[in-house]
């Protein structure tokens, strides 16, 4: 039996539907979704079929660009695996807090509500006597432990200042921004192949 090319065109971009729903990861599923729109373009042009001609190429430059944006969250995450995070994902979310010398930021049994970066100063985990400076990330871990209560005390050297995050937004701020989640577990599990001094 013959088919026109017209018709073979059409058969060919029906299989890549087919194939875009048997997709289980998001990046093979746009690239076949774009493939099916431009073999579809063909087909409608050859056949003269304006409406859906019009839908297909209005998916087009959607698809290419959701493709693109998969492409560049697959190399933040990738390089999220060796660089330093961009703290500035959560600064917005952040509030600041002082403390004087001495001053308890939070006890071991405590609930973990809150996630917090040193920016000024430095504090003590005092169960273990390790010191962070300025910079530094502490209480995440909590946040992840079940019973969610801390397992260190914490306290200022010298005058301190910090900002914290609460346990609700940082989960979000996750959601919405994976990278920063890969680095959270990155930091999690070197500071326990480390030592026991980052559960607090």
């Amino acid at each position: 039996m013959y088919f026109p090319i017209v018709d073979i065109i059409g058969f060919v971009a029906s299989v890549l539907v087919f194939l875009t729903f048997c997709m289980r990861t998001l990046l093979p599923l746009r690239l076949f979704a774009i493939s099916s729109n431009l073999f579809f373009i063909a087909y409608f042009v050859a056949a003269g079929l304006m409406p859906i001609l019009a839908l297909h190429v209005l998916l087009l430059p959607m698809n290419l660009w959701r493709t693109f944006q998969q492409l560049q969250t697959r190399n933040r995450l990738r390089a999220a695996l060796v660089e330093k995070p961009d703290l500035d994902a959560i600064l917005p979310y952040m509030t600041s807090a002082d403390y004087a010398d001495g001053a308890i930021i939070f006890r071991s049994g405590e609930p973990a509500d809150k996630f917090y970066v040193v920016t000024e100063g430095q504090v003590v985990v005092e169960e273990f006597g390790r010191v962070l400076q300025a910079g530094s990330i502490f209480g995440e871990i909590a946040f992840f432990v079940e019973g969610g209560k801390r397992t260190a005390t914490v306290r200022a050297v010298g005058p301190v200042k910090s900002t914290w995050i609460d346990r609700e937004t940082i989960m979000r701020v996750c959601l919405d921004n994976p990278e920063f989640a890969l680095f959270l577990t990155r930091l999690m599990v070197n500071r326990l192949v480390q030592s026991e001094d980052g559960q607090i």
